[in-house]
């Protein structure tokens, strides 16, 4: 399954609202890839790699 969570305004909460899914998606036990194609990314700040 692919969703695509989009919107041409700013601070729609885009960013917040996928992280929040792909982490209760996770939980829940499925495969999660997130893509942050925003020229201004910030998803990658939801989920810091060590």
């Amino acid at each position: 399954m692919i969703l695509t969570i989009c919107s041409i305004k700013g601070g729609a909460g885009k960013t917040t609202l996928t992280a929040n899914l792909g982490g209760f998606l996770a939980d829940a036990g499925q495969r999660v890839l997130l893509v942050d194609a925003d020229i201004q990314p910030t998803l990658s700040s939801c989920y810091p790699l060590a």
